[in-house]
């Protein structure tokens, strides 16, 4: 007899038989089936906010995410250039990781007229790269911070800068002038293009 029930004035008991074997191998059963199905359904859940977490981690280890002054930025017309150097911003449209953002300034460039040709020089100094300044009275580019000078062809005339002013691509695009905007490594004595 599995259970028996006994009155016991307003009370009621359920007595049942003892498990045997078998049932405690059915129960063990039953846990570990329960046990093993909350595991795997963590799981799941766990991989639906792991992996896309993991993907968006990843993303710019695996794909190129910089772009800007990789082409040529229109910086004015040609008739705005003479023999006297005129500084332009060089203003993109930039891509970084997972971010766009319009019309971002990455440098600046001095452009003029040298042996009736165009010529752009970074502003940026190849000494420890403090920004280059044109000085009109002394007909020179000058670094205010360890007083390199530079004449108008961009070569060192004075200061412990180890190279000449860089100069950049450009070109005449139908009257329209653009400069390609690099930045270069500083404090060698070689021309060496960063990024």
């Amino acid at each position: 007899m599995w259970s028996t029930r006994e009155s016991l004035g307003a009370a009621r008991r359920v007595a049942y038989a003892p498990c045997t074997m078998g049932d405690e191998s059915k129960q063990a059963s039953r846990r570990k089936f329960l046990t093993v199905g909350m595991g795997a359904m963590g799981a799941g859940l766990a991989g639906t906010v792991a992996l896309p977490a993991g993907a968006l981690v990843l993303y710019p280890s695996q794909h190129a995410v910089t772009s800007g002054g990789d082409t040529f930025v229109a910086v004015g017309d040609r008739t705005q250039f003479g023999e006297t150097p005129v500084r332009v911003e060089i203003f993109v449209d930039r891509k970084d990781a997972w971010n766009r953002v319009n019309h971002v300034r990455i440098g600046a460039a001095y452009v003029m007229v040298r042996d009736d040709r165009l010529v752009a020089f970074s502003t940026v100094c190849p000494h420890l790269g403090c920004a280059i300044d044109f000085d009109e009275t002394k007909t020179c580019f000058t670094c205010p911070c360890h007083r390199s000078r530079f004449d108008l062809d961009g070569q060192v005339t004075e200061g412990p800068a180890p190279r000449g002013l860089d100069t950049l691509e450009i070109e005449d695009q139908d009257g329209v002038i653009a400069v390609m905007y690099r930045r270069f490594r500083q404090g060698v004595a070689t021309k060496e293009v960063l990024g």
